[in-house]
């Protein structure tokens, strides 16, 4: 039986897909074929209902640690063996769960700054209905989805997330990058994530197709084909690879840049994150007051 020894559990809207692609790339990784299985965020109460989370925000692809073991079956001997799932992150109960079936594992998190985490996250929310920003409607100071304690601002505050995690795992076995980072020197970032799961540091990944690239569609239609699970889960296992980072770069140019929130809608809403990012801060010994 072969189970993860290393575990992507986050930010979303982070990195955390260009991460799982990076990975895959190295000829020492095997990452799970199902991308997001939240296997370790899964529970129910005794009424059958969800512990955390919700129909709207959240998928669970795998239920069952039978259907977990599954994922992994073709790992053969490859050195590092892991899966990628923002949802543990946010999960009050998935640090716990996965300690105790993961003990040894290692963990990979990236963090961003929080409001522009939210505005990402909030225009996948849309797109991924179909819907299209009303500037007006949502990028007023009364939007929903800017509310400090929406679904949005709330995966923001990592504090008392990551927390969680230094709780159970020992501080070498935890690796926190900065989307930052990522984006100004992915290389630099992923070959340092490389020498964390002790395999070659010197191989190089495809980084130049997009992956998750951010915005809004000039076509819905196109992005609706492009991005539904249901037709991936049928041709992902059909399609060569360079087939699929062409239908991500013809994604990519069918995404227009978003307009930006107001200097002063974005300062406001840092503030409500400050005294969180100056706590994360301490906990990951980084500096992040770039970001207030």
């Amino acid at each position: 039986m072969t189970l993860p020894n290393f575990v992507i559990i986050g930010a979303a809207k982070a990195g955390t897909t260009a991460l799982y692609w990076y990975l895959a790339d190295h000829p020492d990784v095997f990452m799970s074929p199902i991308k997001e299985t939240n296997f370790l965020a899964y529970g129910l109460d005794a009424r059958g209902e969800l512990l955390y989370g919700d129909r709207e925000h959240h998928q669970f692809p795998v239920k069952s640690l039978l259907e977990y073991e599954a994922l992994f079956a073709a790992a053969g001997g490859a050195r590092a063996v892991g899966e990628a799932s923002p949802m543990y992150m946010e999960c009050p109960q998935s640090a716990d769960r996965i300690h105790d079936l993961l003990p040894s594992v290692r963990i990979i998190c990236g963090l961003r700054q929080p409001v522009d985490r939210a505005y990402s996250d909030y225009l996948m929310y849309l797109r991924s209905r179909g819907r299209a920003l009303d500037p007006a409607r949502d990028l007023s100071p009364s939007a929903a989805w800017l509310h400090p304690e929406s679904h949005w601002m709330q995966i923001g505050r990592y504090h008392e997330q990551l927390a969680r995690y230094y709780d159970v795992f020992d501080r070498e076995k935890i690796h926190v990058f900065l989307f930052d980072d990522l984006k100004r020197s992915p290389l630099s970032v992923v070959q340092g994530l490389y020498r964390f799961l002790n395999i070659d540091a010197n191989v190089v990944p495809d980084l130049e197709t997009p992956h998750n690239v951010g915005g809004m569609p000039a076509s819905r239609l196109l992005e609706g084909v492009l991005t539904s699970r249901a037709i991936r889960s049928l041709a992902e296992p059909w399609v060569p690879k360079p087939v699929a980072n062409w239908m991500r770069r013809l994604r990519t140019r069918n995404l227009l840049q978003a307009p930006a929130l107001s200097p002063e809608l974005r300062q406001h809403l840092t503030n409500g994150f400050r005294d969180d990012i100056v706590r994360t801060s301490e906990l990951i010994g980084r500096n992040l007051t770039h970001w207030l």
